[in-house]
C-alpha cells in the first residue's frame, strides 16, 4: 500500500536563521522522494508554534457557528469572505449537474491589507489570529519554494522570484479556513464533505484538526488515508507543480468523506488551508533542461499562465 512520507523540516524550519544551500538541498531531495510517489507530503519540526495554529482553529470556530445572518454581513467578494455550503462544486456528472451533496463553509483570505474583508466588527481577533498563522505560512512556503528550486537544477530563488505577490495582488494565492459541520442523523446518498478533486496552483499547506476524512488517490487507484499528524503540515502538489515538472510530481486527487462512525459524525470538523500560486503574469511550462525530467511528455503539459489556469478552474467550480 502507498503511503504518505514524512519529512523532517527541522533544517529548514522557521526557527532556523540563514539555512544553508547544503540544507535546503538535502530537504530538497526529501521532498522530491515523496512528492514523486503520491505528491502529499507530511512535514515535521517546521518552526511554527502549535499555540499559532490552534488560535486560529479557535476564532475561525468563534466565526462558523454564529448565525447565518451574521456571516453574510461578510460574504466572499473578490476572493475573500464566508462561503455558504453550496456555493463551491468539485464534483459533478458530466452533463454539468451536481453529482453530490457537499457539507462545508469557508472564509477566504487573499488579501492581508487594513482595507482586507475580516470580520472587524463582532470579532476583530480573528483578523489578527489568521494574519499571524498566513504571515508565518507564507516564510515557510518560501522555504519550500527554496528547496525545490535547488532539487531541479536552478538557482535557490527560481521559484521564489514567480511567486512575489502573495497574498498582496495579482496572485491568486489564498488561506482558507473550512468548517464541517456536525452530521446529526441518517444521510441521503451523495452528501459528503469535499469532493474529488486537485488543487490549482502551485502546492497546498494544509493544518489539520485531529478528525479524520480526509483521503488521497494515489496512481495505483487506491485511496490512502492522509489520517491528521500531531505537529505537522500536509503539504500537496497543485496543477502548476505538476505542469512544471512534467508530472514528476503529481497533482493527486483527494476529497473529505464523512465517517461512518457516528462519534465522529456528530463532531465538526476543522482545517486551514493555504494555497501557494505564482502571480499572475507567470507562464508555466516543463521545466525541460532539468535531468531529472528528460523522457517525458513534455507536450502534455503546454505553456498556460497562472491566472488563466486558475479563471478557468474557479469557473469551473464556483456556483453562484
Amino acid at each position: 500500500m502507498v503511503q504518505i512520507s514524512v519529512v523532517d523540516m527541522s533544517k529548514l524550519g522557521l526557527d532556523k536563521e540563514n539555512p544553508s544551500t547544503e540544507e535546503y538541498a538535502e530537504v530538497g531531495q526529501n521532498l522530491h522522494d515523496a512528492f514523486s510517489k503520491i505528491g502529499f507530503v507530511y512535514l515535521k519540526n517546521f518552526g511554527i508554534h502549535p499555540e499559532v495554529i490552534e488560535s486560529a482553529f479557535s476564532v475561525s470556530q468563534k466565526f462558523f457557528i454564529q448565525a447565518e445572518e451574521e456571516k453574510e454581513k461578510i460574504s466572499r467578494v473578490d476572493q475573500q469572505g464566508w462561503v455558504a455550503q453550496g456555493r463551491e462544486i468539485f464534483d459533478q456528472a458530466e452533463d454539468g449537474s451536481i453529482a453530490i451533496m457537499e457539507i462545508r463553509e469557508a472564509f477566504d483570505i487573499n488579501k492581508l491589507d487594513k482595507d482586507a474583508r475580516f470580520p472587524d466588527e463582532n470579532l476583530p481577533e480573528f483578523r489578527k489570529n489568521l494574519y499571524d498563522l498566513a504571515k508565518l505560512t507564507i516564510n515557510l512556503a518560501n522555504r519550500i519554494l527554496r528547496a525545490l528550486s535547488i532539487q531541479v537544477g536552478k538557482e535557490a530563488d527560481f521559484f521564489e522570484k514567480l511567486h512575489r505577490r502573495i497574498l498582496v495582488d495579482e496572485n491568486a494565492s489564498a488561506m482558507r479556513s473550512l468548517y464541517y459541520p456536525a452530521v446529526q442523523g441518517e444521510l441521503q446518498p451523495g452528501h459528503i464533505r469535499c469532493g474529488e478533486h486537485s488543487d490549482y496552483g502551485t502546492f497546498t499547506l494544509l493544518y489539520q484538526d485531529s478528525y479524520p476524512g480526509l483521503q488521497v488517490k494515489a496512481s495505483t487507484g487506491e485511496w490512502v488515508e492522509a489520517l491528521p499528524m500531531k505537529d505537522a503540515v500536509l503539504v500537496n502538489i497543485g496543477d502548476l507543480l505538476e505542469m512544471w515538472t512534467a508530472g514528476l510530481y503529481p497533482a493527486t486527487l483527494h476529497r473529505v468523506l464523512i465517517p461512518e462512525e457516528e462519534t465522529k459524525k456528530c463532531a465538526a470538523r476543522q482545517s486551514i488551508v493555504f494555497f501557494v500560486h505564482p502571480d499572475d503574469e507567470v507562464i508555466v511550462s516543463p521545466i525541460t533542461e532539468c535531468s531529472l525530467f528528460q523522457g517525458r511528455d513534455f507536450s502534455s503539459f503546454p505553456d498556460v499562465s497562472a491566472l488563466d489556469h486558475v479563471t478557468k478552474r474557479f469557473q469551473q467550480t464556483y456556483k453562484y
